[in-house]
This record gives C-alpha cells, structure tokens and sequence, in this order.
C-alpha cells in the first residue's frame, strides 16, 4: 500500500514523562538537568499505520498509553521522540464538552469550534440545520451552555464534532456518557462517517462495540503495541490476557488470606446440568403436559445460611413465560459444606408446542449473590393435538342448556 493510502503514519513514537519523588523537584528541574528521576514511558517506540477509510479499535487498560497516543496525534502533546505523519482535517472527541465557553450560547460555541479547526463562516452555517437537528436541544441553542444539563452538553458536544466533516474522527470513550439511545444515534453517525472513506480511531472498554464497529484494532500494553490486525483475533487475545490476569490475582490475593473469598467460583461451583424428564434423562424434546426437569450437582465451598433456586422459562421471541419464586421456601437448597445434588421438577407444565429456553440459578436472595447454573438452554415441546393458540393451554369446557 502507497503511502498516499495511509491517513496516520507513526514512526518510533516515544512519550517519556520525567517522575520526581518530591514535588519541587519539578520546579527545580526548570534550572537544572542534573535533578535526580525517574523516566516513565507512556508510549514507547510505537511504529504503526493507519490506513484511509479503517475505523480502528485500540484497546488496552486504563494507564497503558491510549490517551496518551491519541492526545500527540491531535498536536495536544508534543512527542518526546519519533514522528507522526497526518493526512487530512483531524476532530478529537477526547472530551464532548471540551472548548465550550460556559458563558456563550450553544450558537456561538458552534461558530468558534467551526473556525478554531479553519472551517469558514459560510462553512459553519450551511452544516448549522444539520448540527441543530441531531443535538436535540431546541431552544437551548440560544441559551448560555452554563444553562445546559450534561446530557445537553454531551449532544452538542458530539453534533458539533461529527459535522465539521473531518477526514479523521477520534473518539476516546465518549460513548460512555449518555442514554442508550443517544450512544445508538452516535454509532450509527460513526457508521455514515465510516462508508464515506473516513479514517475513525475508535477507543473503548466496551469491547462488544468495539467487536461490532471496529475493522481492525490495535492493544496497547504498558505504552507499546502488543497486536494489531483484525478485530475479533486482537479482542480475544486481550480478553484471554485479562482473563490470566484475573486468575493470577485471584491465586495470588488467595495465598495471602486463605479465608478470603474472591469470586463466585470460590463460593459455590455447579457442574453436570441438565433439562432432562421425570427419569433423569437428558432431552431437548418433550411431550405437551410431560413433566420438565433440571439435575445439577453443586459444590458449597464456604458454607452460607440460605441458598436457592431459581428456574426461568423464555419463549421463542425471548419474553418470559415463567418464573419460579425466588423466596420460597420450596426451592430452598443444602448449603453444608461439599457436594450436593439439585433436581427440581415442573410438575405437568402447561406449555403449548413450541419452541423454548431455560435460565436456571443458584443465588442468595439476601445478598444478591447470583451464580448461573445454565443459560438459555433450549428445549421443545411437542403434540399431535390442537390445544388453542398462545403459549399456555388452559383446562376450559363450555356447558350448553
């Protein structure tokens, strides 16, 4: 690929922050070189390319050198090595409110953004109509933005940035502010602004979206890249690194306090479930009014007052048909210490032929502590007579005189 095709070159980038064990080191460092430190790399001889019209994922935990990046990419910070080559109008959604003066208007905060990035007057108001309408904030427009509610800063804060029509787009979290429906408005901008040839950096925890919008993804690790390519393989080599992480910690915290209980797994253990009949064996496909069961095997492995079960039915269109009593005391379960044996039965159900799932729990309903014994099992059921329409028959006769 030419040079030309690429909208981000970044060659042997370096960002070095010089750390002082006291605080007026920093100012004495203003005289002296020889003042004593520490170099701490935020970005770390990173060498990567960005190519035209890619929506690129960077992913990594928080203090690793994401922000960082994206922050000498926009001009905000100057690299401390290594240089980086831009093609094209950038726009930084680091922030959404970042820039507003308080005291102006929404209008005129729309105008001086427009100019600050060298748009023309004329420019800023033929895309006026355009930012007005995706805002959503009416009369406010008119209004001091001090007046605003964060929700109505962040609508600005986006209509503005996303209809200066840049060639590349960067955004570092600001999906994690809003109502869902605002975040759904903003992504499906993205993708408008992504089929126009548009180079988009995309940074996120939520590593679901960043699945579903992302081409390709970058994982940084501790300022350097450790991967980058496509989306799905870059992902699950992260969330495996976590997962070994987690674990690690887990063993490690454990190995300090043998009495501490770090997660669920270390509590309660289910294992061999099923949905299965009245005789213990495992099915999928049931007859109308045959009894419905669950077997599990659970392992208690700190011992706890009251433990329950909980078992809930979905049909195909995934709304809830049943749910069993989360309070009762029918559905109580052994909670000594070791290895125990659940079978819970639903006597004679009344499901009609069709298809279905089952949800099925273990949890403590007075701590919340939930820990899932299956979900969405399916499972059907079957019959050569017409009992009526919905989802549950009903034992009706009529009488005629």
């Amino acid at each position: 690929m030419a040079e030309k095709d690429y909208s981000i070159i970044i060659e042997h980038l370096s960002k070095v922050y010089k750390i002082y064990s006291r605080s007026w080191m920093r100012v004495l460092n203003a005289f002296s070189s020889k003042v004593p430190h520490k170099d701490f790399y935020a970005i770390k001889d990173l060498s990567v390319k960005f190519a035209k019209g890619e929506t690129i994922g960077i992913i990594g935990r928080n203090g690793n050198g994401k922000s960082t990046l994206l922050k000498m990419i926009t001009g905000i910070t100057e690299p401390t090595a290594g240089t980086i080559e831009t093609h094209g109008r950038i726009v930084a959604m680091l922030e959404l409110t970042a820039g507003f003066d308080k005291e102006l208007t929404g209008l005129e905060n729309i105008y001086i953004k427009g100019r600050t990035i060298g748009l023309s007057k004329e420019e800023i108001e033929r895309r006026l109509p355009d930012i007005e309408k995706f805002a959503e904030i009416g009369d406010y427009i008119s209004q001091p933005v001090r007046t605003y509610s964060s929700g109505m800063k962040s609508r600005l804060g986006f209509a503005v940035s996303i209809h200066l029509d840049p060639d590349i787009l960067i955004v570092d979290e600001v999906l994690a502010v809003g109502d869902t429906s605002f975040k759904l408005k903003c992504l499906t901008k993205m993708e408008e602004f992504r089929l126009k040839g548009k180079t988009i950096l995309f940074v996120s925890h939520n590593l679901t979206t960043v699945k579903a919008f992302c081409s390709s993804c970058m994982w940084i690790k501790n300022g350097e890249m450790v991967e980058y390519g496509e989306t799905g393989k870059v992902v699950q080599d992260y969330q495996d690194y976590l997962k070994a992480e987690r674990k690690a910690e887990n063993e490690r915290r454990r190995a300090e306090n043998e009495d501490l209980i770090v997660t669920k797994t270390d509590m309660l253990k289910p294992s061999k479930a099923m949905i299965c009949n009245s005789d213990g064996e495992e099915k999928e496909m049931f007859e109308f009014g045959d009894d419905i069961c669950v077997s599990t095997r659970y392992e208690v492995k700190v011992p706890t007052e009251l433990l329950t079960v909980a078992v809930t039915i979905y049909d195909n269109e995934g709304k809830e048909v049943f749910g069993s009593d989360r309070q009762g005391g029918r559905f109580r379960l052994n909670t000594d210490e070791g290895k125990h044996d659940l079978f819970l039965t639903l006597k004679h159900p009344s499901l009609l032929p069709g298809h279905y799932t089952m949800t099925c729990e273990i949890w403590n309903p007075q701590s919340g502590f939930v820990k899932p014994v299956f979900k969405d099992r399916p499972f059907e059921v079957a019959s050569d007579h017409f009992y009526g329409t919905g989802i549950m028959a009903v034992d009706c006769w009529c009488e005629s005189t």
